[in-house]
């Protein structure tokens, strides 16, 4: 049986993330067919990279695991060098427009003098994190021992550094979006290196493609993530009452201020009893929440399933997202989703399946709400059947598992 390595900078049951989520669904399904490593970090928060787990190897539902310490972040310099790359960023793409003929060149010319570009970026992606020299190390010294190693995210430093060690013998999974550090003029060394490139969605092809042209001359496909209607045996309602549900890291970057306040102005507009429920952890330090607002923290599985199931629809604010795998497990279970209409992946998944509704501003989000409220016994059969027969026709282990088996025997030379 081949050995296959999966690169990920977090991996744990309780780990709150979509990539890291995905890589764990990838590794317990590939394991089936192949002796699948992960080499990850000790790592549970994204923020700091501080360690949390055992350096080591353990076992994670019968998995192996193999984990690196890594240094924890500095968040000044990697302030500073974010805001020193977004300048540059700025600068460089800026339309000369009448407006600013004189000036836009002249910032620029002053701008390159006053910092040193030349490694820039080098110092970036290691204050990026999470900064663990020995993972790399060890990709490097044991390439020959692994048919295959799988990256997941384009955004760290294993991913980074780690995939120009074994170009030859990768796969990348970007899981890439249209935030700014994507536009780093730098990756385009990244996305120079795989072997194979494994989309999540056409969309996320589309924008690495057309942001980075060498990348159409690497082989690719699209498999994104499978999903299963969960066989859990779901009790009562937890909350007694009717609500809105938002599954994920409650972070002002996946949009969750604009979520809670457009929320709390439908509920001054609306008297009724319906609520939000927040599930997962929260990263809003100032997160101002009222009595028709509740947190939960990190759930199981199954609770979480549990919310979903009563829930009226799942809410989706994020603006960046490749794939979104809470969207699909709330197709699966029959539920709307009502997502931004923002986020290009998004607004494809609602527009093809048919099973949800996307808002662009605070009113469209509030005419969303009363509509889904007020649906139809027939209209929510038609929902659910949409997104269940959307989700097995495009998002099931069988295809998904084939096409990576498929790239593993492309690099393999079978």
């Amino acid at each position: 049986m081949d050995k296959v390595a999966i690169v990920v900078q977090r991996y744990s049951i309780d780990v709150n993330g979509g990539a890291e989520m995905h890589a764990r669904m990838l590794a317990e399904h590939l394991n089936e067919k192949y002796e699948i490593e992960v080499l990850t970090t000790c790592a549970k928060d994204y923020i700091t990279w501080e360690n949390y787990y055992q350096e080591g190897e353990e076992r994670v539902n019968g998995i192996k695991v193999m984990r690196f310490s890594s240094l924890k972040k500095d968040m000044k310099r990697n302030g500073k060098l974010s805001h020193y790359l977004r300048r540059n960023l700025r600068y460089s793409k800026g339309k000369i427009t009448w407006k600013n003929f004189f000036i836009l060149p002249v910032k620029k010319a002053l701008y390159k003098k006053k910092i040193n570009h030349s490694h820039l970026f080098d110092e970036w992606i290691e204050a990026q994190g999470p900064l663990c020299p020995s993972l790399v190390d060890y990709i490097k010294e044991k390439k020959d021992n692994y048919a295959a190693f799988i990256f997941f995210t384009y955004l760290y430093y294993p991913t980074y550094i780690g995939i120009q060690q074994v170009g030859d013998k990768s796969i990348l999974i970007p899981t890439a979006h249209d935030e700014t550090p994507f536009y780093f003029s730098d990756f385009k060394k990244l996305f120079s290196h795989p072997k194979f490139i494994m989309y999540n969605t056409l969309s996320e092809k589309e924008l690495v493609e057309r942001t980075y042209p060498q990348s159409k001359q690497i082989r690719s496909d699209i498999a994104g993530v499978g999903f299963d209607k969960p066989d859990y045996a779901l009790s009562t309602n937890p909350l007694n009452t009717r609500y809105f549900l938002y599954i994920g890291r409650i972070d002002k970057n996946k949009g969750c201020k604009e979520l809670i306040e457009y929320f709390n102005d439908y509920k001054k507009k609306v008297k009724d009893d319906v609520k939000l429920v927040l599930v997962g952890n929260n990263f809003m330090k100032k997160l101002k929440i009222s009595k028709d607002i509740i947190l939960t923290g990190f759930v199981s599985d199954e609770e979480k399933s549990r919310y979903l199931q009563y829930s009226e629809a799942l809410i989706i604010p994020s603006r960046f997202e490749s794939l979104s795998m809470v969207t699909l497990e709330a197709m699966i279970m029959g539920k709307p989703v009502l997502a931004t209409s923002k986020s290009e992946v998004l607004e494809k998944h609602i527009e093809t399946s048919g099973a949800g509704f996307t808002y662009s501003n605070k009113n469209d989000f509030i005419s969303c709400l009363n509509r889904i409220l007020t649906l139809s016994d027939d209209k929510k059969i038609v929902i659910a059947q949409n997104g269940i027969r959307y989700v097995e026709e495009n998002y099931n282990w069988t295809t998904i598992v084939d096409k990576f088996t498929k790239a593993i025997d492309y690099i393999d030379g079978k």
